[in-house]
C-alpha cells in the first residue's frame, strides 16, 4: 500500500558529485532522491535500472537531439530485464511496441543539437523517476529502485500513459501482475461457493494509495472514517483485513464492487471471500 498520492510533488534528483539538479549521465549510480530532511535509507538504483536510463540517454545522443524525452526512457525499459519481464507476463509484443515507438519518434524529432553536446533528460523524463524513487521508499522503506518501478511511474505523465494505452500497456494490468499472488484468495472463492456465508477481505499491495483503501472501506462496506482509517492500517501492518462477514451472495457482490471500482480507478488492491463452515 503506497503512501504518496498520485498528484504528490516529486523531490529534485540530486548527484553529490556534480551538484546538478538533473539525472547526470556519468554519476547515475550514485543519484538519490533528495525529499526534504528524509531519515533513514533512501533507496538506490538498480545496477539493471542504472543501465537502462544509460540507455535512454543514449538514445537521445545517437538521435543528436537535445533531450532523452520520456519515450527513449519507454523504450529503454523494453530491453530493462525487470520490466520486460513483466510486460512479457502481461503478453505485451514488445517488437512491435519497440517499433512502434521507434516509428513515433522518427516522426517526432527534434531539431539536432550542437555539435558535441550531450542531450539531457526532459523534465517528464525526471518527474518519472523521481516518482519511481519516491514510491519505493513510501512503500518499502528503502531497498532498490527498478525498471518496473519507473515503468509504473510512467503512467503519472498523461501523455506517456496515453502512449503505452495505444500499445494495449495499462497501470491496471502491470501493477495487478506485480500483485498476483493475491490471486490464491480468488481460487478460495472459485473453490467453495456453497457456504452461506463469507468473511470479504482486502490485501495490502505496494500501489494502492492508502487514501484509496479508505475510500473504499467507506463506500462499499460503510466504516465510518476514523474506523476506515484504522482498518486500513491494520491491512498495511499484516497484510490482510477483515471488512465483514456477509450473506454468500452478498459477499460476493462487494467482492466484485470493489474490484470493478479499484480496476476504474486502475490500482490493483484485492478483494476476496473466505467462505464460512455452516
Amino acid at each position: 500500500m503506497s503512501s504518496a498520492g498520485e498528484g504528490a510533488p516529486a523531490p529534485m534528483l540530486y548527484c553529490p558529485p556534480c551538484g546538478t539538479s538533473q539525472l547526470c549521465d556519468d554519476c547515475l549510480n550514485i543519484c538519490v532522491a533528495m525529499v526534504g530532511e528524509t531519515e533513514g535509507a533512501v533507496p538506490v538504483f538498480s545496477r539493471e535500472l542504472e543501465r537502462t536510463l544509460h540507455r535512454a540517454l543514449t538514445f537521445g545522443r545517437e538521435r543528436e537531439e537535445l533531450h532523452a524525452i520520456e519515450e527513449h526512457l519507454v523504450l529503454a525499459l523494453f530491453d530493462d530485464p525487470d520490466a520486460a519481464a513483466v510486460l512479457r507476463g502481461c503478453n505485451v509484443d514488445l517488437d512491435a511496441a519497440r517499433q512502434r515507438i521507434t516509428a513515433a519518434l522518427v516522426e517526432s524529432a527534434e531539431a539536432p543539437q550542437a555539435e558535441g553536446a550531450d542531450p539531457t533528460p526532459s523534465a517528464a523524463f525526471q518527474r518519472i523517476v523521481q516518482r519511481a524513487v519516491v514510491h519505493v521508499q513510501s512503500a518499502k522503506g528503502n531497498g532498490e529502485v527498478t525498471g518496473v518501478d519507473v515503468l509504473v511511474a510512467a503512467f503519472s505523465e498523461p501523455p506517456v500513459a496515453e502512449l503505452l494505452r495505444e500499445l494495449g500497456i495499462t497501470r491496471y494490468d502491470v501493477t495487478r501482475y506485480m500483485s498476483r499472488g493475491a490471486d490464491a484468495g480468488a481460487e478460495r472463492y472459485k473453490a467453495d461457493n456453497s457456504a452461506a456465508r463469507a468473511e470479504v477481505r482486502l490485501l495490502d499491495d505496494d500501489y494502492t494509495p492508502m487514501e484509496f483503501v479508505v475510500e473504499v472501506l467507506e463506500r462499499t462496506f460503510a466504516f465510518d472514517r476514523e474506523a476506515a482509517t484504522r482498518l486500513m492500517l491494520e491491512i498495511h501492518r499484516a497484510g490482510f483485513g477483515t471488512c465483514g462477514v456477509y450473506p454468500f451472495d452478498a459477499a460476493a457482490d462487494k467482492v466484485t464492487e470493489v474490484l470493478a471500482f479499484a480496476r476504474k480507478h486502475e490500482h490493483p488492491l484485492h478483494c476476496y471471500l473466505v467462505p464460512l463452515p455452516i
